[in-house]
């Protein structure tokens, strides 16, 4: 019996020392490999935090802040975080919640003073707003302002930007709005600006020492959009959605306190428990990467049975990703100033995924994207040659094969000039680097569809 103790009790330091090196084999294989991906994409810079046993072990920053002066990336540098302040957010919440000073259940208005929904708007509660059930709308994700121009208080833009789009609780449908919405429903429970109160009773308290709702005007890398450019500052009219602004190491310690047994003082392990359980399933194109939705969390089941949450967040300019598993204290965080960077986070969590010995977590399937415009690359390639071949053979097509290629033609060469027009499109996102490709072939194949369509070769 004790020989058997002691060769379990080996095995399991050697597991104990094969986890430990796990952290520095995925830093050497992501120092090889992020350089290349972002060359090839043309993101500028990104910062990664690997945490490991709930705390940060490996932090690395990689790239420009700002290519037009040269100035590097660094450790430290203060990003927009965009949606990852939704998760955020709902620790304000649930601290109120804790404090006796909001229901989660009962209707909105018995708390919300600075703002009223429309007459005939059905009984909302803040659990819905936070699991993206209160079937409210998206809400307009466009509107930014420079920090010094004036712009609308948050209670007169929800005041336009407001729009149920399905009944309460009866499904999930993802909404800027509604964590807007909760914003001020935050504020007037808790008597103080939001900011001040998020600042003070959770970020200051999880030491999230440079984070901040609010533009302090201090330095940050320069944000680049889906093409590259320079993304000048912007603020939105709310901050709950949206508007955190945090260094990687902050976003970090934020993930750490969601840790099994993370020692912190702002909520209570049934407090945590309850915003990371999953609530509701989620469907549309957020259901390809995450199974279900928490209180501000996407939740998922690894391939080992374990659970994992994560919220990523993309502006016009800006990226950001935040994966943990509570469980065994594992997590990653991801920030870029370019908006080019999501085949980029995909890999990295791809790498990630395999360090933990799982199958890649939902958000490496963005990389199915890519392989998918490969082949459907090679498959136009091939209709090109098939189509120059028939032309050049002199073989004749019949009337209705040369309508049906002038159409399918036309539409392969309409379509790059159409989405070149537009200012986003998912597609951009996920294809950063490949699209023009995608987008040039399929206009070489529409071309030669056309010519065998317009001007046949008789043979004589």
């Amino acid at each position: 019996m004790r020989g058997l103790l002691a060769i379990a009790l080996v095995a399991l330091l050697s597991l104990q020392a094969i986890a430990k090196t796990d952290t520095p084999a995925l830093a050497d294989r992501l120092e090889k490999a992020i350089s290349a991906r972002m060359m090839a994409d043309g993101v500028q810079g990104v910062v990664v935090v690997l945490i490991a046993d709930g705390a940060p072990v490996w932090t690395k920053a990689f790239g420009l802040a700002d290519p037009g002066t040269g100035r590097a990336m660094t450790e430290d540098a203060l990003f927009r975080v965009e949606s990852i302040s939704k998760p955020v957010t709902a620790w304000g919440a649930m601290h109120l919640v804790e404090a006796g000073r909001l229901d989660l259940d009962r209707p909105i208005t018995d708390c919300l003073q600075s703002w009223q929904p429309p007459e005939g708007t059905p009984r909302l509660t803040a659990r819905q707003m936070l699991t993206h059930t209160a079937g409210i709308g998206l809400g307009d994700f466009a509107a930014r302002f420079a920090p010094d121009a004036p712009r609308p208080r948050l209670a007169d833009h929800l005041a336009q930007d407001f729009r149920m789009i399905a009944v309460p609780g009866t499904g999930f449908s993802y909404s800027d709005s509604g964590y807007n919405l909760l914003e001020l429903l935050i504020g007037d429970c808790s008597g103080e600006d939001f900011a001040a109160f998020m600042r003070r009773d959770i970020l200051q308290p999880l030491g999230m020492r440079s984070a901040t709702f609010d533009w302090t005007g201090a330095e940050m890398p320069v944000g680049h959009d889906l093409r590259g450019r320079p993304a000048a500052p912007y603020v939105y009219p709310g901050r709950g959605s949206g508007g955190l602004f945090a260094t990687a190491e902050d976003v970090a310690r934020f993930a750490a306190a969601g840790m099994a047994g993370a020692q912190q003082d702002v909520l209570s392990p049934h407090g945590i428990a309850a915003l990371h359980r999953p609530y509701v399933a989620v469907t549309g194109l957020f259901g390809i990467v995450a199974d279900g939705y928490g209180l501000g969390h996407f939740t998922e089941t690894l391939r080992d049975g374990r659970a994992a949450l994560w919220h990523g967040g993309q502006g016009y300019g800006w990226m950001s990703h935040m994966h943990l598993v509570p469980e065994s204290g594992d997590g990653i965080v991801i920030l870029s100033n370019s908006q080019r960077a999501w085949p980029l986070f995909a890999m990295i969590l791809r790498d990630w995924s395999g360090s933990l010995g799982v199958a890649p977590v939902g958000m490496a399937r963005v990389l199915w994207v890519e392989t998918g415009a490969r082949i459907a690359m090679v498959l136009l390639l091939l209709v090109t040659v098939l189509a120059l071949w028939r032309a050049i053979a002199g073989r004749p097509w019949r009337r209705t094969l040369r309508i049906g290629a002038a159409v399918v033609g036309g539409t392969l060469i309409l379509w790059p000039i159409w989405a070149g027009m537009q200012d986003y499109l998912f597609l951009f996102s996920i294809l950063p680097g490949l699209w023009p490709w995608l987008a040039a072939v399929s206009a070489l194949a529409g071309l030669s569809l056309c010519a065998v369509a317009v001007f046949p070769k008789r043979r004589t």
